[in-house]
């Protein structure tokens, strides 16, 4: 079984890695409540924050990929940073280039 104090180290750097592009760490945000939403990310930078993240729980808790998936995934759910500003530009983008294809 894996210590609770280890879990928390690596929850910890799942939360620093996905702030790590918006010049922030966890000491930034930890009073702050729902941080996590006041931050945006692609769907692409997601993605790859996924895999890094799968790769942590893995090496680090000692889980398989489908137990580590699944923990990563739960990750996401909880603490995942917003996406929807990033699906909102793509679909502007996408509308924009039908539109002009029909004229």
């Amino acid at each position: 079984m894996v210590s609770r104090e280890k879990t928390r180290k690596v929850f910890l750097e799942l939360i620093n890695l996905q702030l790590k592009p918006h010049g922030k760490t966890y000491d930034d945000v930890v009073g702050q409540h729902d941080w996590y939403m006041k931050f945006n990310t692609t769907r692409e930078k997601e993605q790859d924050f996924i895999k890094e993240a799968i790769r942590i729980v893995r090496t680090k808790l000692r889980m398989n990929k489908s137990i580590a998936e699944k923990e990563v995934n739960w990750f996401i759910l909880q603490w995942g940073l917003t996406t929807a500003h990033a699906d909102a530009e793509a679909l502007s983008v996408a509308v924009k280039e039908k539109k002009r294809k029909k004229q």
